[in-house]
């Protein structure tokens, strides 16, 4: 199974991306199909900038991933391995980049509301959100689990 994380929106502390999933079983079907949106803390370019820890996201490239147990969680999620510069990076549940020290977190990005679209609650759309996260990470994490019951090595290559 291949995941695909490319990056498209980066705003101070935060980064938008959007998920694919390719798994041998499903290539013709889910190839270059969107997933999910994810979250991250700020991506940075590690040529010119420097690592703040807690708030920044984890540098693009390939990474395998196992499912380890999480003692946060107290469950097995997947865990990316070998990440440079970073220890216990997982995918997993959350709706800001507060509930992320480098993970990637997944769900429904927050799109901002039209001009004409009522807001009921009055309130502004805050843009660097998640809805749903719960119910797509669980979606995602059944999908590799069912990759890593056939054998399949799991990728995440994050561009």
């Amino acid at each position: 199974m291949t995941i695909t994380l490319k990056r498209i929106y980066k705003k101070g502390a935060f980064t938008l991306g959007a998920l694919q999933i390719q798994t041998e079983s499903n290539r013709e079907f889910l190839m270059n199909r969107y997933f999910c949106d994810t979250l991250e803390p700020h991506a940075i370019d590690w040529r010119r900038e420097e690592k703040i820890a807690g708030k920044t996201a984890i540098p693009t490239g390939r990474y395998r991933v196992v499912m380890s147990y999480s003692k946060t969680y107290k469950r097995r999620m997947p865990f990316l391995q070998n990440v440079p510069h970073f220890t216990g990076i997982m995918i997993h549940t959350g709706n800001s980049a507060d509930d992320t020290r480098g993970c990637i977190l997944v769900g429904k990005a927050v799109r901002p509301q039209k001009p004409e679209e009522e807001n009921p609650t009055g309130k502004a759309t805050v843009i660097g959100r998640l809805t749903d996260s719960r119910i797509t990470f669980n979606r995602l994490y059944e999908l590799i689990r069912e990759a890593m019951k056939k054998g399949e090595e799991i990728f995440l290559i994050i561009k």
